[in-house]
């Protein structure tokens, strides 16, 4: 101790860098009133802040306080803030994966904390294979983590209705009008963040790749300053096509229309970087933007091109234009998708005819707002979504449509088209003169919300923040049955029945409570092959005569009577879509007897791991079943 209290303050410092925060917080600063001074020094604090929690909520303002006079913020503070809400929040999940009653509420509060709860999320998505209910902790950790990002999403789009709301006149300028009060890759990224689920690659860390393309292009490039804009443009044109940034290698009819090249972040962390047409040219902007240059996509029919602006008053190759065009443009196509040189505009304009478009050339060739671009890119997605459902091929062939990273197709599926239709209703504009726009826009909030009600309950709060405001100001007013009633009502009213179904307490099903001749043969948690459809799935509940399966949710399609007979069915995960609404009578389940770790079972169990973990604990290789985590509902299976 004498030997510590010989050294310098700047020496403790540096060796309190290596000490836990919580025992400089619990220890450390109880030694000696000296000790007690060093642990305040907000420098230290400020260092734990930065390196003991990577994700931060916007309202902290974090980047701004790292900016700012170090006695600005009291570090200290701020981090105990941050350490009580993962407390918080690491009680919230226990709550969530112990017991069914109230976990959507739980989800909300977690939701409420933003991004501190990530840090906290992420840890649980990753706990060991030998954590007593890791596939329970797993999914469920994800599943908060999703809706956050979800969250993230939508307020990214939301952003489309202020600007909308705003009166934009002809002094507007091109970049504010164009990109809709949004950023174009933040706008593209939102349908990253719906399957994001515990990878890297948010909006933030999207907007950091690509910074860091543009930074690795400028140092690639001498002279870049002293470039026209046309020299600028086809140069960034040829380095990312020899870098292979942009389009896909040796596209199919099939591989086209995989789930990844419709995602930004995707292509931008991938190491082939694939992307379609309008996700090239998105890139291609973006990064063209970084460089001092004006550039959008441009949506032709069938292809996506970008295109770069000059200056005002000056051409593309830098020469003044004359004086009664000193606001006039010069405007240049590419197609990162498949050139690395600048498209002629004769090419554009017999494409253009080729198609049957003859006339309006001009209105075509100009740069298309990002609202569009989004609307566009959630079309791609769900023809993705369509492909992958109407291809007859086997699944085995089909699961790379829809996989982003090994083993995750199933839960892709879902999300992907969620995020199609959650940007059909955010990039309509407020109070469409056009009814025809009112009425296509209403049946897109009934598809979300039949969706949201199947898949997405814990939602609850996205749809009550976003959803219901819009349906209350797009509604026209002969729909309303009073002046006074809110056309919201019915989705607010289906919202409060989700809560007040999430707090009961179901009474359970028992074996012990059936007639002597009824048997229910197999079990919750055993895998079982189907006799007639050889598709192998997992028993999720039973049912006799009709009796609850044990949904959640009071919408779902397996909350009905399936049969007056005594023959007992069971709900069912099964391995050709991920669903868990599968209701399959006893006589075509076959239970397949397994024994020995996950590597024993069929390939399509595997690929439902993270999704069994919303009925499951984990898998028992001695048993050969997966852990029950439906007591409450089955509590002698």
């Amino acid at each position: 101790m004498a030997f510590i209290d010989n050294l310098p303050d700047e020496i403790v410092h540096q060796i309190l860098l290596y000490v836990s925060p919580e025992e400089t917080l619990t220890t450390i600063a109880l030694l000696s009133k000296r000790f007690n001074r060093v642990a305040h020094e907000p420098l230290l604090w400020k260092f734990y802040c930065q390196h003991y929690f990577k994700y931060w909520d916007p309202s902290h303002r974090f980047r701004e306080r790292l900016r700012c006079n170090l006695r600005v913020t009291d570090w200290r503070r701020l981090f105990i803030k941050r350490l009580g809400r993962n407390a918080r929040i690491a009680r919230l999940v226990d709550g969530i994966v112990a017991s069914r009653v109230s976990r959507i509420e739980k989800i909300e509060q977690i939701c409420k904390y933003g991004y501190d709860a990530k840090d906290y999320l992420l840890s649980q998505c990753r706990v060991p294979e030998s954590t007593e209910d890791v596939l329970a902790r797993r999914y469920y950790s994800c599943s908060v983590l999703d809706s956050i990002h979800r969250g993230l999403a939508i307020e990214e789009w939301a952003k489309y209705q202020k600007f909308a709301a705003r009166r934009n006149d002809e002094n507007t300028p091109n970049s504010e009008r164009l990109n809709c009060g949004m950023r174009l890759e933040r706008a593209l990224g939102a349908f990253d963040m719906f399957m994001l689920h515990d990878n890297e690659g948010d909006l933030d860390e999207i907007t950091e790749l690509l910074d860091d393309i543009a930074a690795r292009f400028r140092n690639a490039q001498d002279g870049l300053d002293e470039m026209t804009t046309r020299q600028r443009a086809i140069a960034l044109a040829r380095w990312l096509h020899s870098n292979n940034m942009t389009g896909l290698n040796d596209p199919t009819e099939q591989t086209y229309r995989y789930l990844r090249n419709c995602l930004i972040g995707r292509a931008l962390r991938d190491e082939h970087h694939p992307s379609l047409p309008i996700i090239s040219a998105a890139i291609y902007s973006a990064i063209a933007s970084r460089l001092g240059m004006e550039a959008y996509p441009c949506a032709l029919p069938n292809h996506v091109h970008a295109t770069v602006l000059s200056p005002p008053g000056i051409s593309l190759d830098g020469h003044p234009l004359p004086e009664d065009q000193a606001q006039h443009q010069e405007n240049m196509f590419l197609d990162p998708y498949g050139s690395d040189e600048e498209v002629p505009l004769d090419y554009i304009n017999n494409f253009l005819s080729r198609l049957g478009i003859h006339t309006g050339h001009g209105n075509l060739l100009q740069p298309t707002a990002t609202d569009l671009i989004v609307m566009r890119t959630a079309q791609n997605i769900r023809a993705s979504f369509t492909s992958f459902r109407t291809n007859e091929r086997p699944l085995s062939q089909l699961i790379p449509m829809i996989e982003l990273n090994r083993g995750d197709w199933a839960r892709n599926l879902h999300p992907a088209l969620y995020s199609m239709m959650w940007a059909n209703i955010m990039m309509v504009p407020v109070l469409p003169e056009n009814d025809e726009v009112r009425w296509d826009w209403q049946q897109d909030v009934c598809d979300l919300r039949t969706y949201f009600y199947d898949y997405f309950p814990e939602d609850s709060w996205l749809v009550e923040k976003y959803m219901c405001p819009m349906v209350d100001t797009f509604a026209a007013p002969i729909r309303r049955q009073n002046n006074w009633e809110l056309p919201s009502r019915r989705v607010r009213e289906q919202i409060r029945e989700i809560r007040r179904v999430d707090s009961m307490v179901t009474p359970p099903s028992r074996r012990s409570d059936l007639s002597a001749h009824v048997e229910v043969k197999y079990r919750v948690g055993q895998v079982f092959k189907h006799k007639r459809y050889e598709y192998h799935g997992l028993i999720l509940g039973w049912m006799v005569g009709g009796v609850s399966t044990g949904d959640d949710n009071p919408f779902s399609p397996v909350q009905r009577l399936w049969s007056n007979s005594n023959q007992p069915f069971y709900r069912c995960m099964v391995g050709t879509d991920g669903s868990d609404h599968h209701i399959i009578a006893e006589e075509n389940i076959e239970v397949v007897e397994l024994r020995g770790g996950p590597e024993v079972l069929p390939p399509e169990i595997k690929d439902l791991m993270p999704l069994a973990g919303k009925f499951f604990k984990r898998w028992d290789g001695e048993r050969g079943v997966f852990v029950s985590n439906l007591k409450e509902l089955f509590p002698e299976d």
